[in-house]
């Protein structure tokens, strides 16, 4: 049984890494697979591998990709849902996993540059791909979005990152953005 068959599901950052596991936990499940990033080979690698995937599954689902979509740009995350709504209709689960480490320094030396991509990444691109996906979404869809709880001081577990201030900043915004999504769209019967 394939739990995703017919589903749509989108996964930021998916060209390696953590995104790339995930589109090809779905993939073994069924689902029609988008995956995006700034990078346009290892998507292309990550493409084949999710078609071996649906041809060993034999779910007929297929993989799309956007090669150059920043997360960080309003105008290429809006472009490629505008393009996926003409194409493929509703989308059905995005996963926001897009991601950079940012700098690793003292935050009196990071460059300002450095913490604007991170924050852009992190915190915007979860923003603004949520905002996007909602406009295409029926009820009972989801919104995924991937973070540390390194950001969190709570009793037994580790505190935040040391010379990672963009980063930890962005994580702990991101997971406040999340819960406030959360609450906000629950009329709309998002989850």
């Amino acid at each position: 049984m394939l739990k995703f068959q017919n589903k749509i599901v989108i996964i930021t950052g998916s060209g390696t890494g953590i995104g790339k596991a995930i589109a090809i936990k779905f993939a073994e499940n069924g689902a029609n697979i988008v995956i995006l990033g700034r990078r346009k080979e290892p998507l292309e690698e990550a493409a084949k591998e999710l078609e071996q995937v649906i041809s060993k599954v034999k779910s007929n689902s297929f993989v799309k990709i956007f090669p150059g979509v920043d997360v960080s740009d309003e105008d290429g995350v809006s472009k490629m849902f505008e393009d996926l709504k003409k194409s493929h209709g509703a989308v059905d689960i995005v996963v926001n996993n897009a991601g950079v480490s940012g700098p690793v320094t003292c935050f009196a030396n990071a460059p300002i540059s450095e913490f604007k991509s991170t924050v852009g990444i992190h915190l915007t691109g979860t923003f603004w791909t949520s905002s996007q996906a909602i406009k295409t979404m029926k009820p009972g869809s989801k919104i995924v979005t991937i973070s540390t709880f390194f950001t969190e001081e709570r009793p037994y577990e580790q505190r935040p990152y040391r010379f990672r201030s963009p980063y930890t900043a962005s994580q702990g915004a991101k997971n406040r953005l999340a819960e406030a999504m959360s609450w906000e769209i629950t009329d709309k019967k998002i989850i």
